[in-house]
């Protein structure tokens, strides 16, 4: 069973559901998995994500969000620094679509 939410001590790297996201606001880096009008999966990293899921569905994101709007933030983890979220980004990148999902399923 999950731990429950502890806005104290957080477990940094650890996906949590979407409606705990104000909790971790203040921390440096995010890993994120946005769902496309098309049923895929858009996964990146980010130091401020509810600016980037704004400027994704502005169509200022990625390329591949751009053609597949509206997005919608269906899971993070939080990272206390840039390079673990970047290297955390690559594994997710790696996973497969079922992978990815059941990664969301889990939150």
């Amino acid at each position: 069973m999950k731990a429950e939410l502890n806005t104290v001590s957080r477990r940094l790297g650890v996906g949590y559901s979407t409606f705990d996201l104000s909790a971790f606001l203040e921390e440096k880096a995010f890993v994120y998995l946005l769902r496309c009008n098309d049923n895929s999966l858009y996964c990146g990293w980010t130091s401020d994500i509810q600016k980037r899921v704004k400027a994704h569905n502005a169509g200022k994101g990625a390329k591949y969000t751009r053609a597949k709007l509206p997005v919608e933030l269906v899971y993070f983890e939080v990272y206390a620094d840039k390079v673990a979220a970047m290297q955390r980004e690559y594994e997710i990148k790696q996973l497969t679509k079922l992978e990815k999902e059941m990664l969301i399923d889990e939150s």
